[in-house]
């Protein structure tokens, strides 16, 4: 069974109103949880502030720099910088489950009547 969640919320860092609201329509589409954050972030700021998975800008590479060095510099999991597109990776989990049926030969009938004695 393949299962999709959101991860936790995305920041939408713009540069702009107008690149916020696009990053936040974006993310919301693909099923992720957006915060619109259109004031300008100092890079420091964001190794400070937790409870996100993920920040977008598509600014200019200078800021995208600091920002992505400020990302790298939290604890815990690597908390990536989108610069291009979003997709779904960036704001879904996949979660699969499979139930491996290999050492009855791959017969489902054979294990269930294992099971069962």
């Amino acid at each position: 069974r393949l299962s999709y969640f959101p991860r936790e919320p995305t920041l939408c860092l713009g540069p702009g109103t107008e690149a916020v609201n696009r990053q936040s329509s974006d993310v919301t589409r693909l099923g992720g949880v957006a915060v619109a954050v259109p004031e300008a972030v100092d890079g420091d700021a964001l190794t400070e502030v937790s409870g996100f998975s993920g920040a977008v800008w598509w600014g200019d590479p200078d800021t995208a720099r600091r920002y992505a060095k400020a990302l790298a510099a939290r604890p815990g999991p690597i908390v990536r910088l989108v610069t291009d597109a979003i997709v779904e990776p960036d704001v879904l989990l996949e979660r699969h489950l499979c139930v491996d049926s290999t050492a009855s030969g791959g017969n489902v009938a054979l294990l269930a009547a294992a099971s069962s004695r």
